[in-house]
């Protein structure tokens, strides 16, 4: 609950982009043994200070029970932040970034909840795993603690290779590295790395980095031609096609006997399109499932 107890106090959002913000908000309001029920509506289109709650009456206390902010926008991202003003005293409540379709909710129980486009909770406390890549690492493949680094054999020249990865509603996709093992590439004529959702369409993509050499047991690390904001968090595919005389070897996890659990729909790894040169698919193939695992890495 948020009390507003005297008349120089409101409630007022911040937003930092010129898009479409609706704002629902309810309260009860107290005033000797008097309860008056009362609600809200604001439509903000700019960039600026609106007053979404406003102050109560005097000798009486306003308790806000619900807000919702929605970005009802489809194309822009709008910093929002949420203040508790008294005069000339402001202090800051929340702060997120909604993305396109996402909002944040102040519930009955006074807790406040950013959902991305979905519906779905952010999660801000992130498992144990999520920051123990190499510096700058926002998301890995496989934890790097725990990945074996075996020497896998998972790319053919011109062939696709996709392999699971979980994002974040918010993050952006600004890198993504593949790490070499024992064996470099030799004579490399074309190279992407690619990032799919997972019904396989392509969101971002290096350029093709052509006839750059990979030595073993190196990080290469490519810049998307354009950043990806993810939108929804859930699985996304990192992609990866060589074409070379000697296909490098990817670190990753030891092959698997059988294949069918990695097989159950969503595919964790695999091959999509062959026969590729100098642009990916989009959409790509229908994935026939691997055995092993490869370690990629997101910043």
């Amino acid at each position: 609950m948020i009390q507003l107890s005297t008349t120089t106090r409101k409630i007022q959002m911040v937003t930092g982009a010129a898009g479409t913000i609706g704002v629902y908000a309810s309260w009860i309001d107290l005033s000797g043994t008097t309860i008056t029920p009362s609600e809200a509506f604001s439509n903000v289109s700019t960039a600026t200070s609106t007053d979404i709650v406003v102050s109560p009456g005097a000798s009486t206390s306003r308790r806000i029970k619900f807000i919702n902010i929605d970005n009802a926008s489809s194309t822009v991202t709008n910093p929002i932040k949420i203040n508790i003003v008294d005069g000339g005293t402001t202090v800051l409540l929340f702060s997120a970034v909604l993305l396109p379709g996402e909002n944040l909710v102040f519930d009955g129980e006074g807790q406040w909840h950013h959902h991305d486009a979905a519906g779905a909770d952010y999660v801000y406390s992130l498992s144990p795993w999520a920051n123990i890549g190499a510096a700058g690492t926002i998301a890995e493949s496989i934890p790097r603690a725990l990945c074996g680094e075996v020497n896998t054999s998972a790319l053919t020249s011109g062939r696709l290779t996709l392999q699971a990865i979980y994002l974040w509603a918010g993050q952006t996709v600004t890198n993504m590295t593949f790490w070499s093992a024992t064996t470099a590439a030799g004579s490399p004529t074309n190279g992407f790395f690619a990032l799919y959702d997972r019904n396989r369409n392509l969101l971002a993509n290096c350029a093709n980095f052509t006839t750059e050499s990979w030595a073993a047991n190196t990080a290469k690390t490519k810049a998307m031609t354009t950043p990806y904001q993810v939108l929804t968090s859930g699985l996304y595919y990192a992609g990866i096609m060589i074409t070379a005389t000697t296909i490098p070897s990817l670190k990753g996890f030891t092959a698997i006997t059988n294949g069918s659990l990695h097989a159950a729909a969503p595919s964790l790894h695999g091959s999509s399109n062959t026969g590729l040169t100098t642009s990916l698919p989009n959409p790509a193939n229908a994935i026939t499932t691997g055995t092993t695992s490869l370690y990629v890495a997101i910043s």
